[in-house]
């Protein structure tokens, strides 16, 4: 099968260690390895991952494009389409060796897994999820699921050794919350006998037992310690699930919770409030096992929590921030390298529809940009952020504007890009 591989490379390298952060001192080279990022387009015109090659010193160089045979959803010249069409994790996740990425693609309704081979992808499996937009999706093992937004539903799969999909019959089941949920993530338990899904929008968790045939059943209903619960992630047992409006109803925050074998959640820590606003995304840290990030959107920010061994979380820093994104635009997705020293977050840029003074959105002042970046960081002994390069171009005004539809910027990533994985 074809895969069309992008065969023009744009480099965003730096080849001096430290180099634009003065007083700097990374590990030598010989100390490190690189590796590979990988973002998915979610284009409606045909979805697509794209390989970038990471060096010893974090810095990021875009390889080939690979479609995944499926459409996104993201709209790149839709004056009204947001940043972040999908409002989920998990839209691209790896196998738990790596050899796999799965993906979904929202616009057609399926899921498509892909082989890794160095730099190049490889298209294996595409099926369709048996719902209606995909969002998020979760590995145990041979198993994968997927949870579907529009209709409110889960499906699963069983992963082939060569990384073939094939739908598991009986494992199709609705949402509580069903099409007014809102899903964010779905998230297996650690053991695999349990998933997770938060329903943004009914502040729901659901929890569904997994049977030793990989088949969900009836969901439990747990009522989300926060407004708004969106990722549904672990830190050994612990589960941990932020929310994008906290406890006093402006601020993001963070629970977390005991997920017990009937189905129902004990809350250990309840709704603790970051700093910033509209707190989405996490990523657990790999240097120091205690600390987990969070991408605060709103605020285009990183803040962290501290973990304890019984689950209970504390602001890290104590004014929760650690580092802002690029021009401190919105935080997405983020993920950690193999060797726990580099994080990255997919960030968007300012939306069109508030920078195009056609539109009754306007906001006067804002400039055209390019929605979609990477920001990078190298992670310190302390915990601490180092901000790198990343990826991406200039702010880069439209050559071309005619009424709804903008010319694309020169370089970057697609508008609408979600779903972004690290080794």
């Amino acid at each position: 099968m074809e895969t069309n591989e992008t065969t023009d490379a744009v480099t965003e390298a730096v080849t001096e260690p430290g180099s634009g952060h003065p007083g700097d001192n990374p590990p030598p080279a010989t100390s490190r390895r690189g590796g590979f990022v990988y973002v998915m387009s979610n284009q409606e015109t045909g979805n697509s991952v794209t390989v970038f090659t990471r060096d010893v010193y974090g810095n990021l160089t875009r390889k080939g494009t690979y479609p995944t045979g499926g459409l996104g959803v993201g709209r790149s010249y839709d004056l009204e389409d947001t940043s972040d069409p999908l409002v989920s994790q998990g839209s691209l996740i790896a196998s738990e060796d790596q050899r796999f990425l799965f993906g979904v693609d929202s616009g057609s309704d399926e899921v498509s897994s892909l082989a890794v081979e160095g730099e190049r992808l490889r298209l294996v499996s595409r099926v369709a999820t048996g719902g209606v937009r995909p969002v998020s999706l979760a590995v145990h093992g041979g198993l994968l699921y997927a949870v579907n937004a529009t209709d409110g539903s889960i499906s699963g799969f069983q992963i082939g050794d060569d990384g073939t999909l094939t739908a598991i019959e009986g494992s199709h089941r609705s949402l509580i919350g069903g099409a007014a949920a809102g899903p964010s993530q779905i998230q297996f338990t650690p053991d695999g006998t349990q998933l997770i899904v938060t329903e943004r929008q009914t502040n729901v968790i659901d929890v569904f037992p997994v049977d030793a045939y990989g088949r969900a059943g009836e969901p439990v209903r747990n009522q989300s310690a926060g407004l708004a619960p969106f990722t549904a992630t672990f830190h050994g047992d612990v589960l941990m699930v932020t929310e994008i409006i906290g406890a006093p109803g402006f601020l993001g925050s963070m629970s977390t919770y005991h997920v017990n074998r009937d189905g129902t959640l004990q809350v250990i820590s309840a709704a603790v409030t970051t700093t910033e606003l509209t707190t989405c995304w996490t990523a657990n840290s790999v240097l120091d096992p205690g600390v987990v990030y969070v991408a605060n959107a709103q605020s285009g920010s990183i803040g962290a929590f501290r973990i304890d061994e019984q689950g209970a979380i504390t602001l890290f820093p104590a004014d929760g921030h650690l580092a802002v994104t690029r021009n401190s635009h919105a935080t997405q997705d983020m993920a950690i390298t193999n060797d726990g020293l580099y994080m990255y977050v997919l960030t968007a840029g300012i939306d069109e529809k508030i920078a195009d003074p056609r539109l009754p959105t306007y906001v006067e002042g804002t400039p055209y940009c390019d929605k979609m970046s990477i920001s990078a960081y190298r992670i310190e002994a302390n915990a601490g952020l180092t901000t790198l390069k990343g990826f991406g171009v200039a702010d880069d005004p439209p050559r071309v504007v005619s009424p709804g539809v903008l010319a694309p910027s020169a370089g970057g990533l697609a508008p609408g890009s979600e779903g972004i994985v690290a080794f």
